[in-house]
């Protein structure tokens, strides 16, 4: 919402892959893409670049915009390590040999690297959340991977009936 005022957050749509009360919450920006080659990661990681496309890679941040953390479709087989499981098949990684898995093509899943997260300490995510600082979406593996980046926003408000035309800016500094 813009009244959280801060523009990591400006038009984003957070992904929550991890939240306790003892330890906060940890999510992704699905929505941001970024001028960033993964073949040129790829090579900078000494991985094998396959021949082919990638999908853009995107930016989170604003914790370590330097780590990346793959997000794809999953299923048994593809347990590489201590992956976090999300519902509907997705799962997030934070290991090179799951990106090299997906993009040499050894797993055939979708996927996404982003660069960076969001994080919330203990308590702060709920008290945003109060304040009317988030709308709250259900995790929908369309809306990560169907929808064009820059729709997603409006389909996760879609998703819960809101109009982004509705959304108004009640005294935050940041326009919306």
């Amino acid at each position: 919402m813009p009244s959280l005022g801060d523009p990591n957050f400006q038009r984003t749509v957070v992904l929550i892959a991890a939240h306790s009360v003892e330890e906060g919450a940890f999510g992704l920006v699905i929505n941001r893409p970024i001028d960033v080659d993964l073949a040129e990661i790829l090579d900078e990681l000494g991985l094998e670049r396959p021949r082919g496309s990638f999908p853009p890679v995107l930016a989170d941040g604003p914790v370590e915009p330097g780590h990346g953390f793959v997000l794809f479709e999953a299923d048994d087989r593809d347990v590489l390590g201590d992956d976090l499981d999300l519902p509907h098949g997705l799962r997030v990684s934070g290991s090179t040999e799951t990106l090299a898995g997906l993009a040499g093509g050894d797993l055939s899943n979708r996927f996404s690297l982003i660069l960076g997260y969001s994080g919330w300490y203990p308590g702060q995510l709920e008290t945003e959340i109060e304040e009317n600082s988030w709308l709250i979406a259900p995790v929908a593996k369309s809306i990560v991977f169907d929808v064009p980046h820059e729709d997603r926003w409006v389909a996760a408000l879609d998703s819960i009936g809101v109009d982004p035309g509705t959304i108004v800016d009640t005294g935050s500094s940041v326009p919306s």
